[in-house]
């Protein structure tokens, strides 16, 4: 994807034809937008996985007292935080010993069940949380990209989210006709 936006030839807005030559400023604003859409989009999924590992966290015992930053802009120390996360939970697991002796084995084995569970939940909560890391750095080492201002918020929230491939699929249908 990233690849042919750096190849566009022109955009299209509301069925007008916006060539980076003919009008550069009318072709940044377009990208503008289409870029702060998709880090919106980004921004919104890392805000959800922040919440659900949160609350799988509190679930398996484990309280994130200063809760987890979901600014996009902070993405790697998301990472290192919930790498932390699951070390901990392992570290907790590991702590239950279950011996010939032990009382209360059904608990226990359920203990270690949920935590395995939760484990491997918030590893692809994790998992998920890189791929948007990913994802985030193609749309800003885009070439067409250098010096424009992506900070300002969409605040329109009344509009659909608009679906990437969706979008590039109209943009080539627009190309086309």
């Amino acid at each position: 994807k990233m690849e042919r936006l750096s190849k566009l030839e022109f955009y299209s807005i509301d069925g007008k034809k916006i060539t980076k030559e003919e009008n550069p400023s009318e072709f940044e604003k377009a990208l503008k937008k289409v870029i702060r859409k998709d880090i919106n989009r980004l921004s919104n999924k890392l805000s959800n996985i922040t919440k659900e590992i949160i609350k799988e966290s509190a679930i398996a015992g484990y309280v994130i007292e200063d809760g987890l930053d979901d600014d996009i802009k902070n993405i790697d120390s998301l990472i290192i935080k919930v790498e932390s996360i699951v070390s901990d939970l392992i570290v907790k697991k590991g702590s239950i010993k279950i011996g010939l002796f032990t009382s209360n084995k059904k608990g226990k084995k359920d203990e270690i069940k949920l935590l395995d569970e939760k484990i491997n939940y918030i590893s692809r909560c994790q998992n998920d949380i890189i791929a948007i890391k990913n994802e985030y750095n193609k749309l800003l080492k885009n070439k067409d990209l250098k010096g424009l201002n992506l900070e300002e918020k969409e605040v329109k929230n009344e509009e659909k989210e608009e679906d990437p491939l969706e979008r590039t699929i109209n943009f080539y249908m627009a190309k086309q006709g």
